[in-house]
């Protein structure tokens, strides 16, 4: 059947997107290589012929010279070169609709009527441009154009049903891989009659150029580490250089946009043997000023429209790179209005562009154009993007013939608004993040959670857990501001990166067969969960405002932090979980440029300020537990690492090359041990199995570790490789032995055992005893070259789990769970895409984005399906229908004992779950003015 289809095409900087909507209503993306993303790139090869998408950039690694990836970047030039040839922009944009055009009629046996979408902020001879592209295609003639967010207000009325009355507006915040375009968008009268009355933006603001910002941020630590490889990639003479810059970029942009689900990630560097690694904090680091001037261009386009921001219907925020968690959180807290995210934010403009097109429903069987198109009439602006924004009353697109009949909504369209580490830990949590004691933490992101013991992503050179975004609490350990920050555990506040669960909406959806009774009844017993108490509201002890704020559970008191962006201040309330009242409250506890990271102690309350960077220095607080007083504080240099382990305070003090142990009631120097002579070293903090049975992060890390229990900590470093165990109490050095691991690799001490993943021509695991550093027992070989082992963890007494693939989101991926003492494969079970692997008792959670999936102690699948879920103690977990975000939302929550159903507890209102932390029984989380604690289990 060929009547009724609908094509809207959103041709961008960097992707080009098609969506089709068939008669039946259902609406489909166009796939380009089994992709729905067509990348904007136009190829010329020697004979002149233009190609296009992933074909054109595969070409361009081979002569970069001819290569355009970016288009319509340059839609206000005539030509530009492409090796020896100049080329009209005109052709260039017409070889992407022409490869649109052909997949249109591959799907459905011809070219349906369409509509092709541009900026508002684009004038007459840029809308020319488009129209003769279009002619140059060979689409028809008059084919209509649609301002872009026209196209996102009919979708974000229309297929995400939200309210947009009559005479009401909707502000569009298109944040795209070339520039940023920001309009208001009215809504005139009855159906699809929308204008477009401001619009604004910048032309040179775009996730390009965050990624150039990532690139400048790596040179800094490159140019004086790696001199040469750095040199041929700022300033390549060779073919071979060219094609290693651009392989560069691309990886540079790939990293962010998996920051966007994950709390850190890789940056192969040519030239050299070891990848860096960003991170969630370092990405907000750096982005911080761009986003916070598109910011600004947004309210000053709703000040144009002649609007407050409290008196729009919403704000929906389209284009790739919005998904960025920094965007949504800093649109939320500077305008006060919490903005709509999608999982998927580069389709809604190319899917509104499909409904309640000017086309009738009959369509032509023939692609050939008949003349060259002109443009639709439609809302116009007078505003260009990077000028100032101005009020553009314009008429609407005219009423058109609805589409056919409401269809079934897929799954995205209720995608909520996701903060790329969105949840917690869940991919970890945008906020920013607390470390728990005993894992580090680094400047500029909050506390790491992962697996208990120090995960190699804890330490400044080593990856930080992918999944991690909730919080920043970290295992025994500490915090250690190095380059590369922690994952946190759980979301967190306005810094808090997002964790697995961050990535898409989350339905909650449980596989059948969660219900078999398990071994865990009655040795592990079910929590009483309830229906969740009507919350307990506590005035934060400085008003919030879109600096640093988030909530830390230690046992049964809550301490809630927030900060006073002017003055720096920093302030703390205490409130134990049951009560209604605070036990203390410090509204001046310290003073900072801008502060990072809340860590909850047995005996005090830990706070470090982001680096300054004119002084090289940080910020550390500690307040007493239970006054709230301070007791004592010490300016650090900005890449030392700081752990918490046994009675002491640990600094890794980088300038002076020392690890130092300080009292925490005091911090006074109790000890010091010189650095191992060569590469800087890394702690690992010693984990034991009591600290897996109580609350822990999304990403496994436990948030009441007892830091008594084991004393211990690890170094590892030095020429030789050499492993250090010492007692963190004394300072004493247990034990020495040299070749065991170096920086990079992953390292987990944890019941007495120190278990490496050494990488190599195959990825193998080896198990040390921690109290000799005596054997050397090689416990598990991968199978093959190609599988690598990541996410090291704890898994129970004896027991340590790995994911196995090619690497995070591998869609093979294993779960490899393997017997210590005999180095025996317990067993192996499927764990699709999974980047977390987080513990509970004998049974074994693994997360990626919005899915997770419970295995129990023989690696048999108990359920599966789409929710964020944490640790509550060794057999019960807390579950969300939602990511963890980093401003209000109102995920539904279930309990849920192992091997039993779920008890449906109900939803939280207007909570920012990014920030949220908790105990067996309740809940502390950040709303959009003031704290709040709720109850889910007596």
């Amino acid at each position: 059947m060929t009547e009724g289809f609908v094509l809207g095409v959103d041709l961008g900087t960097s992707h080009t997107v098609a969506m089709l909507r068939r008669p039946d209503g259902r609406t489909r993306p166009l796939l380009f290589d089994g992709r729905p993303l067509l990348p904007s790139a136009v190829f010329r090869d020697p004979g002149g012929r233009l190609h296009v998408g992933a074909d054109a950039l595969r070409l361009g690694h081979a002569d970069p010279a001819r290569l355009e990836p970016h288009p319509k970047r340059h839609v206000d030039a005539d030509t530009i070169m492409l090796g020896d040839a100049s080329v009209p922009v005109p052709d260039l944009l017409a070889a992407l609709l022409d490869a649109v055009a052909r997949e249109a009629v591959a799907t459905a046996g011809f070219l349906p009527p369409a509509q092709v979408t541009y900026p508002a902020a684009w004038g007459g001879p840029r809308r020319a441009v488009l129209v003769e592209a279009l002619g140059r295609a060979g689409w028809p003639a008059g084919t209509p154009l649609l301002p872009e967010p026209v196209a996102a207000a009919r979708y974000f009325a229309e297929v995400l049903r939200r309210p947009l009355p009559v005479g009401s507006s909707l502000a569009v915040f298109d944040f795209g891989g070339g520039t940023l375009d920001v309009a208001v968008v009215r809504h005139h009268g009855p159906g699809a009659d929308y204008s477009v009355t401001a619009s604004g933006g910048a032309d040179d603001l775009g996730g390009l150029d965050l990624d150039a910002a990532l690139v400048d941020h790596l040179g800094k630590s490159l140019a004086g580490a790696e001199p040469a490889a750095w040199h041929a990639l700022t300033e390549p003479a060779t073919l071979a250089q060219w094609r290693a810059r651009r392989q560069f970029w691309e990886d540079v942009r790939g990293a962010k946009e998996m920051l966007s689900r994950s709390s850190f990630a890789p940056v192969p560097v040519p030239g050299v043997e070891h990848a860096v690694h960003l991170t969630r904090d370092e990405l907000e680091a750096t982005a911080d000023s761009l986003v916070r001037r598109g910011v600004a261009e947004a309210g000053t386009v709703i000040a144009a429209a002649g609007l407050q921001p409290s008196e729009l219907a919403g704000l929906f925020l389209v284009g790739g790179s919005s998904r960025v968690p920094l965007v949504a959180r800093l649109l939320h807290s500077e305008l006060g209005i919490a903005p709509t995210v999608l999982e998927q934010p580069e389709l809604p403009v190319a899917e509104g562009a499909t409904l309640n097109t000017p086309h009738s429903a009959t369509t032509s069987s023939s692609t050939a154009a008949a003349g060259p198109p002109t443009a639709a009439t439609g809302p116009l602006t007078a505003t260009a993007a990077a000028g100032p924004p101005t009020p553009t009353p314009t008429p609407g697109v005219p009423p058109a013939p609805p589409p056919p009949a409401a269809r079934p909504a897929d799954d995205r369209h209720y995608g909520e608004p996701v903060d790329p580490w969105a949840t917690g830990e869940a991919a970890a949590i945008a906020a920013g993040g607390h470390a728990l004691p005993g894992s580090p933490s680094h400047p500029g992101s909050p506390a790491a959670f992962g697996p208990p013991s120090h995960e190699p992503w804890l330490a400044s050179d080593n990856t930080p857990h992918p999944g991690s975004g909730a919080p920043g609490h970290h295992p025994p350990g500490g915090y250690s501001p190095g380059p590369v920050a922690p994952g946190p555990d759980r979301p967190r506040g306005n810094r808090r990166r997002w964790v697995v669960a961050t990535a898409a909406a989350l339905t909650l959806v449980i596989a059948a067969g969660a219900t078999t009774a398990w071994a865990f009844w009655p040795r592990h017993p079910a929590l009483d969960f309830q229906a969740l108490s009507t919350p307990v509201h506590v005035t934060p002890a400085l008003p919030f405002t879109s600096g640093f704020h988030d909530a830390v559970v230690h046992g049964n008191r809550a301490y809630l932090a927030s900060t006073d962006n002017e003055t720096g201040r920093i302030g703390v309330v205490a409130i134990d979980t049951d009560a209604d009242q605070p036990a203390w409250s410090n509204p001046d506890a310290g003073t900072a440029k801008a502060w990072d990271t809340l860590i909850a102690l047995p005996e005090a309350v830990a706070l470090i300020s982001d680096g300054d960077y004119e002084s090289g220095t940080r910020e550390l607080v500690l307040l007493a537990a239970d006054t709230g007083q301070e007791l004592w504080k010490r300016t650090l240099g900005d890449d030392d690492d700081i752990w918490f382990q046994g009675d002491r305070a640990l600094i890794a003090d980088r300038e002076n090359k020392q690890l130092l142990g300080l009292d925490i009631t005091d911090g006074r120097e109790q000890w010091k041990q010189p650095d191992l002579e060569g590469p800087q070293p890394e702690l690992f903090g010693v984990t034991t199995p009591a600290d897996l049975s109580g609350p822990a992060g999304a990403t496994g890390r436990p948030l009441s570790p007892d830091l008594g229990d084991d004393p211990r900590i690890v170094q590892i470093g030095g020429e030789d490789d050499t492993a250090r165990v010492i007692d963190a109490n004394t300072g004493k050095i247990l034990a020495a032995r040299p070749d065991v691991a170096d920086t990079s690799d992953d390292v987990i001490a944890h019941n007495g055992r120190l278990v490496i993943r050494k990488a190599g021509d195959t990825n193998r695991l080896v198990a040390y005893g921690l109290d000799k550093l005596d054997g050397a027992d090689i416990i598990y070989t991968s199978p093959t070259r190609e599988a690598r082992l990541w996410r090291l963890s704890p898994c129970g007494d004896d027991r340590v789990c790995a994911l196995e693939g090619t690497g995070p989101g591998d869609e093979n991926a294993q779960l490899v769970a393997v017997t210590i003492p005999d180095g025996r494969t317990a067993w192996k079970t499927a764990a699709p895409r999974s980047d977390a692997i987080i513990p509970v008792g004998e049974a074994v959670l693994t997360a990626y984005s919005a899915d997770a999936r419970l295995v129990d102690a023989d690696g048999k699948e108990i359920w599966s399906g789409k929710q964020a879920a944490v640790r509550l103690d060794d057999a019960n977990i807390l579950e969300l229908s939602k990511p963890f975000t980093g401003y209000p939302d109102d995920p539904a929550l279930a309990g849920r004992h192992l091997g039993d159903a779920p008890v449906q507890l109900g939803p939280l209102s207007g909570v920012n779950t990014g920030t949220c932390s908790w105990n067996t029984t309740h809940l502390a989380c950040a709303t959009d003015k003031d704290f709040v604690l709720i109850r889910f289990a007596e």
